[in-house]
């Protein structure tokens, strides 16, 4: 459900190799279905995976593959359906709380002023938003209008948003404000406009997946956080732009743009959800993260991200890109905003056989001597976004609420564990690699990622699992006892380790460096212990304030 490329090329694409086989695929879609197969084929294709046979073994081999192909052929006539996962669920390895549904959030209390000017109140977080909502200090009537009015005012600069959603959220709008009015509130989200990345369906408004072959598809369906956050009371202004099939920040309408800096896109590929927050164009949002997609956007557009455990949140009636790595998370302004978003949206879904029910637990300050907290040892920039190169000023800070640091040594992830995203992307994607519409896919790598995957074996992949499955282990090892783990920016390492252990991660910006470059934190917690990681960074954030900053729209 998302990829930043400047995060993966390294490991995915554009070996020698990888274009020599995409080349390959792409010539082989032209021949006949009926062409001969023979041992000369397979003797090329044991160069291409690393394979010896001799004569006489290629001879006993080919009525196999033969079926093998066959079968092939005939999984593409059944026309599967993105929604059709595999009958295997990932379950991350390692510590974590028993099974349960317990939701236990609460916010600190405030005394909330209503702003003098619309600009001021869209900038607000939930926390203060949903106080002067429930006070009937401030009308859900004009707040989804102020939102929308700045959606209709900014996103076609911005590049943002891909549907406005103006008639389901004026309707939701008005039935708020008489539930809340005859005294009926639903919770901290009751009347809180939101935006949510378009690889989740919304009835009655396009579902495009960022991608041109997909812009014009519908659902008759809500996906599953879009269900659970109307029943919460929010309401639907947007469906934000993703970078084409979850992938940067290019879709079929143009590059999302930084509005911190517009020469800049805002990265992806939650990249509507951050760039709108970033904005003020909804009060929270939801992106989606399979290799950095909340963590590399919301660095770029300094909001606060979250990617929780891998099954805390159904991915129904979203794009599958990868169905064991594939995260949904909410994008807003404070750690506070996240742990009432997650509330509303954790649990098992009988839709999504992979998402669990499991207790959550959050308070805006922690009792940090019954926390252990340790700091990624070898932390290193991912790349030219990362500024700060190293937790020494967040430690500083820490060390001034009375914590103390110590280093941790995570050791990297093997090469080729990432296989099992690329390979089920392909998969979730065959039927487009073997259309005309894949040409339509344009400015974009996953066709030649697609096409390439289409050579990897079975055995390569369940391979790739299974060393996924001493990646788990190992880093639960060298996790130990600690509770919470720094590092810089977007995890450096931890980001690759933690979307492929399956553990959650937060993202707190933390201002600029010196040049004017985003810098920030990272939080790495234990599996479905988001709370702790979320307490420590409303901690920080009411000490740092750094979320209150806000781009110069006036230069968009």
């Amino acid at each position: 459900m998302g990829i930043d490329t400047r995060l993966t090329r390294k490991d995915f694409l554009f070996s020698s190799l990888a274009l020599t086989l995409a080349s390959r695929a792409s010539w082989s879609q032209t021949q006949s279905k009926e062409a001969a197969f023979t041992v000369d084929d397979i003797a090329a294709m044991e160069r291409v995976i690393d394979f010896k046979l001799a004569p006489a073994q290629r001879k006993e081999a080919l009525s196999s593959l033969l079926e093998f192909r066959a079968g092939y052929a005939n999984f593409r006539k059944m026309n599967m359906p993105n929604a059709v996962s595999p009958a295997t669920i990932f379950v991350p390895l390692g510590k974590q709380p028993k099974p349960g549904k317990k939701t236990d959030v609460k916010v600190k209390s405030r005394n909330v002023t209503l702003p003098a000017t619309d600009e001021d109140i869209a900038f607000l977080p939930v926390s203060e938003l949903s106080e002067l909502i429930r006070m009937r200090k401030l009308s859900p009537v004009r707040l989804a209008k102020i939102y929308l009015d700045r959606i209709e005012k900014y996103s076609p600069q911005l590049l943002n948003v891909i549907s406005i959603t103006r008639a389901r959220a004026l309707s939701a709008a008005a039935t708020a404000e008489k539930e809340i009015g005859a005294g009926h509130y639903r919770g901290p989200l009751h009347g809180i406009p939101f935006g949510i990345k378009d690889l989740f369906a919304a009835k009655g408004y396009p579902t495009t997946w960022g991608g041109a072959p997909f812009k014009d598809q519908s659902f008759d369906v809500d996906a599953a956080v879009v269900r659970l956050l109307e029943e919460a009371g929010a309401i639907l202004v947007a469906k934000t732009s993703v970078g084409a099939l979850a992938m940067d920040d290019v879709w079929f309408g143009g590059k999302t743009k930084n509005p911190w800096n517009t020469k800049q896109g805002s990265s992806g590929s939650s990249a509507g959800s951050s760039s709108g927050m970033a904005a003020g164009l909804f009060a929270f949002s939801i992106g989606t993260e399979t290799l950095g997609s909340i963590m590399s956007p919301s660095h770029r557009c300094r909001v606060t991200g979250l990617r929780p455990t891998f099954g805390r949140v159904s991915r129904a009636g979203a794009m599958a890109l990868s169905w064991t790595m594939d995260k949904a998370g909410p994008i807003c302004r404070t750690a506070e905003d996240c742990a009432v978003v997650l509330a509303a949206i954790h649990g098992a879904d009988p839709l999504d056989t992979a998402s669990v029910d499991r207790p959550l637990r959050f308070r805006s300050e922690i009792d940090l001597k019954k926390i252990k907290i340790g700091y990624l040892k070898d932390d290193k920039a991912l790349d030219e976004d990362d500024a700060s190169n190293g937790s020494s000023e967040i430690l500083k800070l820490l060390k001034s609420m009375g914590v103390v640091a110590t280093p941790v040594n995570i050791s990297p992830v093997e090469n080729g564990v990432d296989m099992v995203l690329s390979v089920e992307a392909a998969s979730a994607f065959d039927g487009l690699t073997n259309s005309p519409d894949i040409e339509k896919l344009t400015n974009s790598l996953w066709p030649a990622i697609f096409r390439a995957n289409e050579f990897a074996t079975g055995v390569g992949y369940v391979q790739a699992l299974r060393a996924r499955t001493l990646l788990m282990e190992k880093f639960e090892r060298e996790l130990g006892d600690y509770d919470i783990i720094l590092a810089s920016d977007r995890g450096g390492s931890l980001l690759f380790i933690t979307n492929l252990t399956g553990h959650p991660q937060l993202y707190v910006p933390l201002g600029t460096d010196a040049k004017g470059n985003p810098i920030g934190l990272s939080l790495i917690g234990r599996l479905y212990d988001e709370g702790t990681i979320l307490g420590l960074a409303a901690m920080i954030q009411a000490k740092t304030q750094y979320w209150k900053l806000r781009p110069d729209l006036t230069k968009i």
